[in-house]
């Protein structure tokens, strides 16, 4: 899944710099096949499940050079005397941690899938709190955090203007050059075509000869990579909430004047969703959602309107500072899932923002500068050590060192503007990410993605706010042999927002190889505002 992207995502410049080019042959000799331990995890939170760790090579021309430690996680199978094998899942990101995510997710997967099957996931090399070496930009967390509040304090969360944006991509160059000086030569190894590779030795490791693979939002890049990578050794893959492999790779014209981000859609698949959600709140009126006005119109203009306020007059709510800037980036980082995640703040559930909503709202009506806070869904509860891991830098070290993004300030404030005429003010345009970064991996993937491998199962919900319902559907044209499954509904990936019907049809599939008619359609369990 894609990160929460706050401003302290940047991307940076620094021309000096230089990594010696490696070359993308294969080594003459075989890296070894790691032996996996599992053994019973100590975090509270990952109760039930088996840790273990396995070692794979920085340097796929290097295999006996250094190496990365990774972290990997497992929910064995509830029924072993009828498992099939083992399913490997990348929860996305690019690089979120397996080992925390796979224990909050894991009720997402078809009850047929864990009873017969090993779900196994892992933190991708360079990051997360148990892989080792590990990127990150600065010696600790409040060194982190004290840099990005005196450099990015005063810089809105989503820049409007030119001399805001101009500060905003300022500031991103300046901190790249930290991370590039820190992380130079392990910025170069962190690639979507290394991650593939180590998935294939962790595949070698379980014992299996076919690969049965489930990635979630960039975890489906990751699949489109290894299966096109390793087409023989694959049995079953689904590719739920699917970045568009071209776009990504940017085997198109669009790579000159767009970023990732934006050759994905993901400008407007928020754009879509905000109005999706507008307007499935004002149906539900105010018993259910609480924003609502008379109609689903009306409260599209009550949200407008909100905006124009905050515009002019910022309020307080929880002692937190309502701008429209972070009004805008706070909903579209809230909208990922329909019911509140425990554990994660970043899941509060479609029912948590729209109270929230609300209370912003009546501020503004009053004036009010303080508020009284909006009860969170759940309290929090802590899901991994208390390991000190950049959130700046990692996704940077990998989308920009594959894909190309633009250089120049001037470059980025045009696409920027061009991302608000086509989705709109209300959208976090995600530009900036990768300005200037000059660490590039010596080997990418980037195509074909159609090479003759086992059916693909690809799945879609028609308002996803990260990887719109379009990507999925074209990820699903570009495979050799891809089928497309539609859930009509909001959230980012099925597993994160489960329909039982699509989960049925995803068991299906990975259990005895059925796959749905086309033009199959699902509904989600729960609708948005239940």
């Amino acid at each position: 899944m894609f990160p929460s992207w706050p401003c302290t995502i940047v991307a940076g410049s620094l021309a000096a710099f230089a990594i010696a080019a490696v070359q993308p042959a294969m080594a003459s000799d075989t890296p070894a096949v790691p032996v996996l331990t599992w053994q019973p995890c100590t975090i509270a939170a990952q109760a039930g499940f088996l840790c273990a760790t396995a070692q794979v090579p920085v340097d796929y021309t290097q295999p006996d050079g250094a190496s990365f430690t990774l972290a990997l996680i497992k929910h064995p199978a509830d029924d072993p005397a009828n498992q099939l094998g083992t399913l490997f899942w990348n929860p996305g990101g690019p690089t979120d941690s397996g080992t925390v995510y796979l224990p909050a997710a894991i009720d997402g997967f078809p009850a047929q899938v864990r009873s017969q099957f090993d779900i196994v996931s892992w933190d991708p090399r360079g990051m997360g709190g148990s892989t080792r070496p590990v990127v990150q930009c600065f010696d600790n967390e409040q060194e982190e955090t004290n840099y990005l509040t005196e450099h990015f304090g005063s810089i809105p969360d989503i820049p409007y203007t030119v001399p805001e944006l101009k500060a905003d991509f300022t500031a991103r160059i300046a901190i790249n050059e930290i991370c590039v000086a820190r992380e130079g030569t392990l910025l170069a190894h962190v690639s979507t075509t290394e991650n593939a590779r180590d998935l294939d030795l962790l595949r070698q490791a379980v014992g299996v000869d076919k690969i049965n693979y489930y990635g979630t939002s960039y975890g489906t890049y990751l699949g489109a990579t290894y299966i096109n990578m390793f087409p023989d050794k694959v049995r079953a893959a689904v590719l739920d909430g699917a970045v568009y492999p071209t776009s990504w790779a940017g085997n198109n014209k669009d790579a000159t004047v767009l970023n990732t981000f934006l050759r994905i859609g993901s400008d407007l698949g928020a754009a879509e969703t905000l109005t999706a959600f507008l307007s499935a709140c004002g149906e539900a009126g105010p018993a259910h959602c609480a924003f609502a006005d008379q109609t689903p119109e009306a409260t599209i203009v009550k949200w407008n309107t909100l905006l124009a306020r905050l515009a002019i007059n910022p309020v307080t709510v929880d002692n937190i500072q309502y701008t429209k800037s972070y009004m805008v980036s706070y909903w579209d980082n809230s909208t990922y899932t329909i019911l509140p995640v425990p554990g994660f703040t970043r899941f509060p559930g479609f029912t948590y923002l729209a109270n929230l909503m609300q209370q912003v709202w009546v501020a503004s009506e009053s004036g009010n500068q303080s508020a009284p806070p909006v009860a969170p869904p759940e309290t929090p509860a802590p899901t991994t050590p208390s390991t000190y891991v950049t959130s700046y830098g990692r996704e940077s070290a990998v989308i920009c060192g594959e894909s190309p993004n633009l250089s120049t300030i001037s470059a980025e404030i045009k696409q920027t503007f061009i991302s608000f005429r086509r989705a709109g003010l209300s959208n976090f345009p995600f530009t900036g990410v990768c300005m200037g970064w000059p660490i590039r991996t010596p080997d990418p993937y980037l195509g074909p993605w159609n090479k003759p491998t086992a059916p693909v199962l690809v799945v879609g919900n028609t308002f996803d706010p990260a990887t719109p319902y379009a990507s999925s559907q074209r990820t699903a044209r570009e495979m050799y042999d891809g089928h497309f499954l539609t859930v009509d509904g909001f959230g980012h990936t099925q597993l994160l927002n489960p329909s039982k019907c699509a989960q049925d049809t995803i068991a299906a599939y990975l259990i005895d190889g059925t796959l749905p008619p086309d033009g199959t359609r699902c509904p989600q369990d729960s609708p948005p505002f239940p």
